[in-house]
């Protein structure tokens, strides 16, 4: 049997947050930490603003993203796990105003990806520079991407700016890479009620949860089966799931494993999707 697909970042959209460990115990079966996992951080936007918290992990001690995630608090939740393989540890999640974003890779060189982080810096609006927590080139990715939207007055219109957020990233990502050439890097950024995802030179995939089990639902929580109301519940549960920074042959490895109802299929490695609020994937 094949071992589980790793990944280092997972985007989770879905429609009931209360069940959200059980969508998380369910993705164990198909798609495992990383082995070397050794911290995790985890960003949910809940009201409008987007918070996030760290955790650290035993390394090879946690097999499940349920155990590490805990439980999603949003409809949006965006999880990014490091380890000592050299990926870009949970720094690598961002959040500011009511967005979360996960970015990794980039410039290998370092002298090239400050350069490119003090410009993108020297661009921003006062509000948002004060977002800055951290010298990472994603993070001013992701904050010159909210300065592209703010300069067109979409910055607050946090319901159904996905697709002019995605331009702006493209246009970032653009702008960056146009001296040295494209490199490899993930961009997962949420506005709390959709999920985007910017691909380059690196493997994805998107899951799709029909329904969750009802002996893993009850595993996590016997009040999830223990009668017929909760057990429509699991019937009706949907959830769409963006996992970045995937290795191995995805075309023949996501399907090994997958319990009934979830479904997967790789994403081009240069190429973008947007989880719309109601679950529909558009590809771009």
């Amino acid at each position: 049997m094949s071992q589980p697909v790793s990944a280092r970042v997972l985007g989770l959209l879905h429609i009931d947050p209360l069940r959200g460990p059980v969508a998380l115990r369910t993705l164990d079966a198909v798609v495992g930490l990383p082995t070397d996992a050794d911290d995790a951080g985890v960003a949910t936007v809940v009201d409008g603003a987007a918070l996030l918290s760290r955790t650290r992990l035993a390394v090879g001690a946690v097999a499940s993203w349920a155990v590490a995630v805990g439980a999603p608090r949003g409809r949006a939740t965006l999880v990014q796990v490091g380890g000592a393989g050299g990926v870009a540890g949970p720094a690598g999640l961002y959040r500011a105003r009511a967005y979360a974003a996960a970015v990794v890779g980039g410039p290998v060189d370092d002298a090239v990806a400050q350069a490119t982080r003090e410009r993108l810096l020297a661009g921003l609006p006062d509000f948002l520079r004060r977002c800055v927590v951290g010298p990472s080139e994603g993070e001013a990715v992701f904050l010159a991407a909210l300065a592209r939207l703010h300069a067109r007055g979409l910055l607050d219109a946090c319901h159904d700016n996905a697709g002019a957020l995605l331009d702006a990233v493209v246009h970032v990502l653009d702008d960056v890479d146009s001296g040295s050439g494209p490199v490899a890097r993930h961009a997962t950024i949420t506005n709390g009620v959709e999920i985007l995802h910017l691909t380059r030179g690196a493997p994805a995939a998107v899951l799709t949860i029909a329904g969750l089990d009802d002996g893993v639902a009850g595993a996590v929580d016997p009040s999830f089966a223990d009668s017929s109301a909760a057990r429509e519940r699991n019937r009706r549960y949907r959830a769409v799931v963006v996992l970045a920074g995937l290795g191995g042959d995805l075309s023949t490895r996501l399907g090994t494993r997958a319990p009934r109802g979830v479904q997967g299929e790789a994403v081009a490695s240069t190429g973008a999707l947007v989880i719309g609020r109601d679950l529909t994937v558009r590809r771009h």
